[in-house]
């Protein structure tokens, strides 16, 4: 999700424009727009021991109706829902890796941009009675798209059932609203031969041929807080997985077992 932001941010535009031209003046007003710089630190993939820190501008939206939900992190069309259940369209994106500039892939195909699509099923848990905290059960499963912009090939399927605990902004919390989701993450074969292969022409004394299996990938946690200042909004986040025991585990270009993601959005919402 990492430089790849702007170009989720691309499809979020075209969806919504196709959107925005039937909604009611009700609906327009939960439509915002706005600018702002974007701060992360991160491995360079999971599994990797190299960090990189990226900062560069990014344009804010947000848009919510009856039938999507979008924001420069997802795009979910909603197709079906009621007081305890949600069926909704997903779509994310991923980060690229240059084998250059990472040790344990020198001499390797790089990790070109990845886009998520798929089905998201969405039970709704638990609910306070004042309303300010409420529980959810989500589960996307995505199918897995790689490109250099030039093409478009299929590496395989992704899914992470999780849990996520919504906090809505009250006094109570200085107006900080926050969500915290974790779950277990699984991905196919083909998912996980795209990140962790060696085949033989890569191999190497420190670098044996692997060949990845399907099945556990990871434990995901992650945290995100917001805060609204008038027009100015701070969004910090951060993730963490723990990749013990993942099908891919003995890959020779995993060297650690955790993965960490910290970042900072500024934007001013217009």
């Amino acid at each position: 999700m990492l430089k790849s932001v702007p170009i989720i941010f691309l499809y979020i535009i075209l969806i919504c424009q196709t959107s925005i031209a039937g909604v009611t003046e009700i609906q327009k007003k939960e439509l915002e727009w706005g600018a702002g710089l974007l701060n992360i630190y991160a491995n360079h993939y999971r599994g990797s021991d190299q960090w990189k820190h990226w900062i560069f501008p990014i344009p804010y939206f947000s848009y919510a109706s009856e039938h999507l939900e979008a924001e420069p992190s997802f795009v979910r069309g909603i197709f079906f829902h009621n007081e305890w259940f949600a069926f909704k369209l997903s779509l994310m994106a991923g980060l690229n890796v240059e084998s250059k500039d990472n040790r344990a892939r020198q001499g390797m195909p790089s990790l070109d941009y990845t886009f998520e699509a798929g089905p998201m099923l969405l039970f709704h848990l638990w609910k306070s009675q004042n309303k300010e905290m409420v529980l959810n059960f989500e589960w996307p499963i995505r199918k897995i798209f790689a490109t250099d912009l030039s093409y478009l090939s299929q590496v395989g399927v992704y899914t992470v059932p999780y849990f996520n605990l919504i906090h809505t902004a009250t006094p109570e919390v200085w107006n900080w609203s926050s969500e915290f989701s974790l779950g277990p993450m699984f991905g196919d074969r083909k998912y996980h031969e795209y990140f962790y292969n060696v085949d033989q022409q890569y191999a190497s004394a420190t670098r044996p041929v692997y060949r990845a299996r399907g099945g556990y990938s990871g434990f995901q946690t992650n945290l995100v807080l917001n805060k609204r200042l008038k027009h100015f909004v701070l969004i910090p986040f951060f993730r963490w997985d723990y990749l013990e025991k993942a099908a891919f585990a003995e890959s020779p270009l995993v060297k650690v077992k955790n993965y960490g993601l910290a970042g900072l959005g500024f934007f001013w919402v217009f």
